[in-house]
């Protein structure tokens, strides 16, 4: 029975009281000091097995002890009931903490939009987390997108400052990126940040002259040799292979004297081959890029060598067409994507093409700024000819040049005045949604939001002034 101790008289109804506590709960013990007694209940001697780790029962045992009886030398009153607590609370089971991420989730091309955020929306300078939100189209800057998305401009080595309430600031391999004085200069910097990060440093020299083996094996090789999580491998070839690729795009990766190097352009599933350095295709040499929606045939893909292609590329832009994209996903799905990324789109609407109509209406459902040719005015809708259209004429000897002179300086203007490029009612949306991001009111990222380096010049100037 339990060892009771009475310091003083006691009432018999508390004695029943504690008497029938203890009967209730074999564990419990209780110390009551008051003017008239003092009692010690003391743990039961029951028999009873209590399905408690040994290492607990000790614990437990130690923390029920009076503080009157001699305890182990070394282990105070207090660390013993703390111990005891702790015990209680875990959760036999309880899988370890989860190891860090030593890659980033987002490809550098995704990242790199938290540098060029940063250059065009304050002119290169330090941005508070909450603002950089929403100049990328976030509403909070707890979203775990965003935090995810300057986790990995960090892990880049493109900025410095990561969370919710940092200071962001612009890194030397962030301005090379963003703010160039060459394309080789673009080019290092690129490379720089791929190889900033360490695990796909460590793959890319661990497989500088080799083909990348099949799935299966390739899997295999980054859990045993690079120590990537087997719940996180297929995220890192994604990544890793989408980085490759945009590196390749710009031709930025690493040269070499041997007979092959890592191109990533055909990658599927995560398998990478290896290409002759003979190839000579012209590399790209923008980030900004327009998406050229128009029909195919032969004629047209000499209209758009010859004539689009330089014209875009004078303007400060990476021309992209539907038969270049080729990553994974549906035709449609490839399509949207680059048209949410382009900075400016050119539409080519001669003949009334169906498939450029519906990729148009896709384009002002983004509220993207698009920039119309024709070869016929009668081609372009009635409801679209107060936009900015460039009209040729293949009879006139002189209609190449002159359509290539229209459409850089249009799509320079469109650049710097996207608005007047977006018919209504998508150019009133495109300012509600502007400023519904500017006031935290937005319920997720602004359809279509692109940052673009033509106000880079407006943002210096007004940030000049603040400083």
């Amino acid at each position: 029975m339990a060892a009771i101790r009475f310091g003083g008289s006691m009432p018999r109804r508390s004695l029943v009281l504690l008497l029938c506590m203890t009967a209730f709960e074999p564990r419990l013990y209780h110390r009551r000091n008051t003017s008239s007694a003092k009692c010690s209940i003391w743990r039961l001697s029951l028999k009873t097995d209590w399905t408690l780790p040994a290492e607990e029962k000790t614990v437990l045992s130690m923390a029920e002890t009076n503080s009157s009886e001699p305890k182990p030398e070394g282990i105070s009153g207090t660390t013993a009931k703390r111990a005891a607590t702790k015990a209680r609370r875990r959760i036999p089971g309880r899988p370890l903490k989860t190891p860090p991420w030593t890659f980033p989730k987002k490809t550098l091309e995704e990242a790199i939009e938290i540098a060029k955020a940063i250059e065009t929306q304050n002119a290169g300078n330090p941005m508070k987390a909450d603002i950089l939100a929403k100049a990328v189209g976030f509403r909070m800057a707890n979203d775990w997108r965003f935090l995810d998305l300057l986790r990995a401009a960090n892990q880049y080595g493109l900025v410095s400052g990561s969370g919710s309430t940092a200071v962001v600031s612009m890194e030397q391999i962030g301005q090379d990126v963003i703010a160039p004085g060459s394309s080789e200069q673009r080019k290092m910097a690129l490379r720089k940040a791929f190889r900033n990060v360490e695990d796909f440093r460590k793959v890319e020299e661990f497989y500088k002259e080799k083909r990348l083996p099949e799935d299966e094996f390739f899997e295999n090789t980054l859990v045993r040799e690079f120590n990537i999580p087997r719940d996180r491998v297929k995220l890192f070839i994604e990544v890793f292979t989408r980085n490759l690729g945009f590196l390749r795009a710009f031709r930025a990766d690493t040269p070499s004297t041997e007979e092959g190097r890592i191109d990533a352009t055909t990658a599927v599933q995560g398998t990478v081959k290896l290409v002759s350095q003979g190839d000579s295709a012209q590399g790209r040499t923008f980030l900004d890029t327009c998406f050229v929606m128009m029909p195919f045939g032969p004629w047209f893909d000499i209209y758009y060598r010859d004539i689009y292609a330089p014209a875009i590329r004078e303007a400060g832009m990476e021309p992209i067409r539907g038969d270049e994209l080729f990553s994974t996903g549906s035709v449609i799905e490839q399509i949207w994507e680059q048209i949410q990324k382009s900075t400016i789109l050119l539409a080519d609407l001669t003949g009334k093409n169906a498939n450029v109509f519906y990729e148009l209406g896709l384009c002002h459902a983004a509220r993207k700024p698009v920039v119309f040719t024709s070869g016929q005015l009668e081609d372009v809708p009635f409801d679209l000819r107060h936009l900015r259209v460039v009209v040729y004429d293949v009879k006139d000897p002189f209609w190449g040049s002159k359509l290539k002179d229209g459409l850089i300086a249009f799509l320079k203007n469109a650049k710097n005045d996207p608005d007047k490029s977006i018919p209504q009612p998508f150019r009133d949306l495109r300012k509600q949604e502007r400023n519904d991001s500017i006031h935290g009111e937005n319920l997720g990222r602004v359809p279509g939001k692109s940052v673009t380096h033509s106000q880079s010049e407006s943002a210096r100037k007004i940030a000049s002034n603040r400083h």
